[in-house]
């Protein structure tokens, strides 16, 4: 599966949900199969895409039948954190909080369950970001390396991203992608993921053997998809905010 999709810039429109104007994102997707309703886990955005451009003339009257489920969507969104000084966040499963520092051994790093920031306060969260981004791009490709010497394979490509409704993606031309937000989780999560895309360099398919390819690497896969299930969401919440 690609990350990247041809489509045409969004448009917005505006639907009332619950009683309060909320802007809508309609997108054109050639690549999509059916009309989808999606709402951002972490910002709550609503967004529509069409498959078709005659689909978007009803885009925004086919988000407003699903009314109710985008309402139920929005009334679980916990709210977006900025990784800026003072905010709590998880990294590699643990919670750790940004602290400021007039100096120290590097722009960022770690210590005492804390991550510590140098310089100015309004570059801190870009400068988390960009440490965060960093230390998962050390972990995928060490993970990604073992486990795709243990089957055989290699990668042409290993990039970290930032989306919103994959971990993680392997392209046809052997390209493997992921979320930077899997460095936020424990790491037999995070490890599964990664052998979960390796594992599609030997099976571009979801078959039995590509599962069995999938629990050679990672025995114990079903706690790691369980923790996704219950907590991926979550993830999903940490960004820099207007630094990004």
């Amino acid at each position: 599966m690609l990350f990247k999709n041809k489509s045409s810039p969004p448009r917005r429109e505006l639907l009332k949900i619950d009683g309060r104007m909320l802007e809508v994102k309609v997108r054109l997707n050639p690549r999509a199969r059916r009309m989808i309703v999606k709402v951002n886990p972490a910002t709550g955005e609503v967004s529509v895409t069409a498959p078709t451009r005659r689909g978007l003339n009803s885009a925004l009257d086919f988000a407003r039948r699903e009314h109710d489920w985008i309402a139920r969507q929005l009334a679980i969104v916990p709210g977006p954190v900025a990784l800026e000084a003072g905010a709590h966040f998880p990294f590699r499963g643990e919670m750790h909080v940004i602290r400021t520092a007039a100096k120290g051994p590097a722009p960022v790093w770690r210590g005492g369950g804390a991550i510590w920031v140098r310089g100015q306060p309004a570059h801190g969260p870009r400068r988390v970001l960009d440490f965060l981004k960093r230390e998962a791009r050390k972990e995928f490709e060490t993970r990604a390396l073992s486990h795709a010497a243990a089957l055989g394979v290699k990668p042409s490509r290993i990039t970290v991203r930032d989306t919103a409704s994959r971990w993680g993606s392997c392209s046809s031309a052997r390209s493997l992608s992921f979320s930077w937000r899997l460095i936020l989780a424990p790491d037999f999560v995070l490890d599964y993921v990664v052998a979960h895309e390796v594992a599609h360099l030997v099976e571009m398919n979801h078959s039995p053997r590509f599962w069995a390819h999938v629990r050679s690497l990672i025995p114990d896969m079903d706690a790691a998809q369980a923790w996704l299930r219950s907590h991926g969401r979550e993830l999903q919440r940490y960004s820099a905010g207007n630094n990004a």
